[in-house]
């Protein structure tokens, strides 16, 4: 009988401990790649770092996306990154921290999203992640007015035929 009331004590007394040691804790920024394609098509980033992440930025030219850090700490630490993959797909190019290029970061699939992990130190303040597809350049909607312009040429070609 005091075995089993010590091994609750212990349980109880370390429940706390596991929650907060061991849980990952996901903040989000919303509204990402608003600045890319047709701006209507955002999505959310979670992210787990001691350093928050203030903007970002989706550059649809170099297939690359930019977050900004701010934070003070005194000791390396890593900055998790949940991106959609309808957001940025791999294989990345490169992930490059405040403007060099680094590859001791690790990448692994999630149900939709891509988790990537890259070691930060305190100095930080700007990752940049180069995919190989990023948010579409046109959404939907130039699909749509593409599809009536082919169906127009179609159609007017059809009942009355160019003379050259």
């Amino acid at each position: 009988m005091l075995k089993i009331v010590i091994v609750a004590a212990i349980v109880i007394l370390l429940a706390p401990m596991v929650g907060s040691s061991f849980a990952e804790d996901y903040k989000t920024i919303s509204g990402v790649g608003k600045d890319a394609g047709d701006g209507m098509t955002t999505y959310d980033v979670q992210y787990s770092s001691v350093k928050n992440i203030v903007s970002s930025s989706v550059n649809t030219k170099d297939k690359s996306i930019d977050f900004v850090l701010v934070g003070k700490t005194d000791t390396n630490s890593t900055l998790i990154l949940k991106l959609p993959t309808g957001l940025i797909s791999g294989p990345f190019i490169g992930v490059f921290e405040d403007g060099q290029i680094i590859t001791n970061y690790t990448t692994t699939d999630e149900s939709g999203d891509t988790v990537i992990s890259i070691p930060i130190n305190p100095l930080t303040e700007k990752i940049s992640i180069v995919g190989t597809t990023i948010v579409p350049e046109f959404g939907p909607m130039a699909a749509i007015v593409l599809a009536i312009a082919i169906v127009a040429i179609v159609t007017v070609t059809r009942f009355r035929p160019i003379h050259l």
